[in-house]
């Protein structure tokens, strides 16, 4: 019966798993959004206050230890830094509700969105 099966059942292409490589390691980030950061924001000093920003969320409560919640935040910021920072509205939960979780329904979203700015910058 598997035999039929592997003969006539639809062939899924293969993808192979996204596997981020950022070229800098920082502790307490996903090398996911390390490398989103290292590719969103070129300016160092910038990247600098994004890693710092975004660590700091992370430790302010367990909704923002979610890669794809920070990953959407980032997208969210279109490369600004200020962007990242200003909205006093990041500090509300219907801001991450309304604004942010919808930016990448599913984690396959958000790689392929870092994916993208990754190449782009190649």
């Amino acid at each position: 019966m598997s035999f039929f099966k592997n003969l006539f059942g639809k062939e899924k292409a293969k993808e192979e798993p996204f596997t981020p490589t950022p070229s800098q390691q920082v502790s307490g980030l996903e090398p996911i959004v390390v490398q989103a950061i290292e590719n969103l924001y070129p300016n160092i000093e910038d990247q600098k206050n994004a890693f710092d920003y975004v660590l700091k969320l992370k430790e302010s409560g367990r909704t923002f230890r979610n890669p794809k919640l920070l990953l959407g935040l980032l997208s969210y910021s279109k490369g600004n830094i200020e962007n990242l920072r200003a909205s006093s509205l990041q500090n509300h939960p219907h801001f991450w509700i309304e604004e942010i979780e919808p930016i990448f329904p599913k984690m396959k979203d958000a790689e392929e969105w870092v994916k993208s700015i990754s190449k782009s910058q190649a």
